[in-house]
C-alpha cells in the first residue's frame, strides 16, 4: 500500500450500527511509539465512533485461511494479534460496537475466534457479535454500496439497529480495520473511516488509530 494511501486510511468515513454490552477485558500495553490500545479506544471515543466493522483473515488472526481452514479452531488461536484481541475487549467495555466483515464463509471458525477472544471474560458475548461472511447467509437489500465491504457493514448495522432501537450508527461513526487496500479505498470512497493493517506491522495499528481524524 502505498504511503498516501496508508495516510488517507487514517481520515473520516463510515456506515453502521450497535448494541450494548458490558464484558470486562484486559487491558492491553504498548504498540508502535509507546501508543496504547488505551490511547487508540480514547481516540475512537473522541471521534463519537460507535462500531468498529474488523476484517478476519490476517488481521484478527495472523495468517490467511483463504476460507478453507482445515485444522481446529484451536489450532488457529496461537494466531490471534494481541493487539485486534487488545482493541476488541476494550471497545466493547466502552460501549463501541464489533462487526466482523469477511469474505471466508467458515462462520464457525470465525465465532470460534470470537469465543476464544472473549474466553476470560464472557465467552457467551461472542455470540452477540455480527459476522457478515461468504456463507451466504445473509443478503444487503439496502441502498448503499455492494462494493467491498460495505454491505457486510450495512447488513451488520441492521442486525444491531434491530436489535436495539436505542442504538444510531452511521458512516461518520464506524471505521473499518482491513489488511486488503482494495476494502480500504472503497471504505474511504464511500466516506466510511477506515484504517489499514499492514500484515507486516500490526504493532502500528494503535498509532494509525489514534490518527484518525
Amino acid at each position: 500500500m502505498s504511503s498516501n494511501i496508508a495516510a488517507a486510511a487514517a481520515t473520516p468515513q463510515a456506515a453502521a450500527t450497535a448494541t450494548k454490552s458490558t464484558p470486562t477485558t484486559e487491558t492491553s500495553k504498548s504498540s508502535s511509539n509507546n501508543t496504547t490500545v488505551e490511547d487508540a479506544v480514547t481516540r475512537l471515543k473522541e471521534l463519537g465512533i460507535n462500531l468498529l466493522a474488523i476484517d478476519f483473515d490476517q488481521t484478527i488472526v495472523s495468517v490467511h485461511t483463504y476460507g478453507r481452514w482445515k485444522d481446529t479452531v484451536p489450532a488457529l488461536i496461537p494466531h490471534i494479534r494481541t493487539e485486534l484481541k487488545q482493541l476488541i475487549l476494550l471497545s466493547v467495555q466502552n460501549d463501541i460496537q464489533i462487526a466482523i466483515v469477511t469474505f471466508s464463509p467458515q462462520i464457525r471458525i470465525v465465532r470460534g475466534i470470537l469465543e476464544a477472544i472473549f474466553a476470560d471474560d464472557n465467552p457467551e458475548f461472542a455470540q452477540t457479535i455480527p459476522i457478515r461472511g461468504g456463507d451466504r447467509s445473509w443478503e444487503y437489500k439496502g441502498n448503499g454500496s455492494l462494493n467491498g465491504k460495505q454491505p457486510h457493514i450495512a447488513s451488520a448495522v441492521e442486525e444491531l439497529e434491530h436489535r436495539d432501537r436505542s442504538i444510531e450508527i452511521t458512516r461518520s461513526t464506524t471505521v473499518l480495520i482491513d489488511d486488503d487496500d482494495k476494502n480500504i479505498v472503497v471504505a474511504l470512497n464511500e466516506g466510511t473511516r477506515a484504517v489499514w493493517l499492514n500484515p507486516k506491522k500490526p504493532h502500528r495499528l494503535f498509532k494509525d488509530i489514534k490518527r484518525l481524524v
